[in-house]
């Protein structure tokens, strides 16, 4: 693990070489920022550069075509009203992902919660599924994170991870 700014470009270029793959979870709060749009960037260019391929990037449930996983009142009044301006971040984020020529897989959580890892998630449910719970401990997000770095079911996709 390494400790630093996101945002510092040459402390990114610094971080990245020698590491096998990097986890990406930049958050900020509900305001306008595009500081996981250019996190992510710093980050992939970092990573292109020092010839590191494997990038575990989150997002949220709801981003691109999971926007059907959410409940109504998520759906249309939460994302809208709260948190557009987030979950543009986000979309922007996964576009400079999905542009890399990176191994990524972009994961998808609803609500972070703490609480204890469990082990017991789903994961890789169709964007049709409504039956999913709109919280999920950062615990379980960080397990199925790593489990990522080994496994390439979800190579060049966008999983949700929830219960």
């Amino acid at each position: 693990m390494v400790r630093g700014d996101v945002l510092d470009t040459a402390a990114v270029e610094k971080a990245v070489p020698g590491h096998d793959a990097v986890l990406c979870a930049i958050g900020t709060g509900a305001g306008r920022s595009t500081l996981r749009e250019d996190g992510t960037r710093n980050i992939v260019r970092a990573m292109e550069k020092a010839g590191v391929r494997r990038l575990i990037c989150q997002s949220s449930l709801g981003v691109g075509d999971s926007r059907a996983n959410l409940g109504f009142l998520t759906k249309f009044v939460i994302v809208p009203v709260f948190l557009r301006h987030a979950f543009a971040d986000h979309e922007r984020q996964e576009a400079v992902v999905k542009a890399s020529a990176l191994d990524w897989t972009i994961v998808r959580p609803p609500h972070l919660k703490d609480g204890p890892r469990t082990g017991t998630y789903r994961h890789g449910f169709p964007t049709t599924d409504t039956g999913i719970q709109g919280k999920i401990p950062r615990a379980d997000v960080a397990d199925f994170m790593l489990k990522q770095l080994t496994d390439d079911t979800y190579l060049h996709r966008s999983p949700g991870v929830s219960y």
